[in-house]
């Protein structure tokens, strides 16, 4: 399903709502730089009584067109396992509910590399985040055997293998950028939630 609406400048922009299948998951994802879908997407994560870890994987893609002093982040991409959000920037997007959201003090927010991430996105749009564990392979080293098969049975999931030809910075992605945006956030929350539940993690 996609959504028309003009964004800045009069850009003819969408929403665009899908289903990316990764693995046996289908992962309901939505693109937008509305904050109307932000908002609702935020409630989406919220009201995800499956998600009883309250783990958000986190994950941003960079616009290799980047310049002097224009904001580089193009997306960032926050999944809980059953729904993605995939948000645009920086083009008009009020961060405040991404900002609230981030620094809940019940959600904790996983990722790889993840601190140098959320540097980037304090430094260009002012995101902070309350409780962010990172997730990379030099974490899975500190777990026990059963844990590192089934990390191996995650990162065995098929990633998207289409080259990414087109910028991120692009007002309209196409269907490879969504697919592997969405696989990259999603990857975090899986690897996050495993581990985190092998350290009886809670924020």
């Amino acid at each position: 399903m996609e959504l028309s609406y003009m964004g800045p400048e009069g850009i003819h922009r969408k929403t665009h709502s899908s289903i990316v299948e990764i693995g046996v998951a289908r992962i309901k994802t939505t693109v937008t730089d509305k904050n109307s879908d932000i908002d609702c997407l935020v409630k989406t994560f919220l009201s995800n009584d499956k998600n009883m870890k309250k783990i958000i994987g986190l994950d941003t893609e960079r616009s290799h067109q980047s310049s002097g002093d224009k904001k580089a982040t193009a997306l960032i991409q926050l999944c809980d396992g059953d729904n993605c959000l995939i948000v645009q920037l920086p083009c008009g997007v009020r961060v405040s509910s991404l900002f609230n959201f981030l620094n809940l003090p019940d959600f904790t927010f996983v990722g790889i590399g993840i601190q140098n991430t959320l540097r980037k996105l304090e430094s260009e749009f002012g995101l902070t985040c309350k409780n962010a564990v990172e997730v990379g392979p030099g974490t899975w080293n500190q777990h026990l055997a059963v844990q590192k098969r089934l990390i191996r049975d995650i990162v065995s999931t098929q990633k998207p293998s289409s080259p990414i030809f087109d910028d991120w910075g692009n007002y309209l992605l196409n269907k490879d950028q969504i697919q592997l945006a969405a696989w990259n956030a999603h990857f975090a929350f899986r690897i996050g939630n495993l581990l985190l539940d092998a350290l009886d993690y809670y924020p």
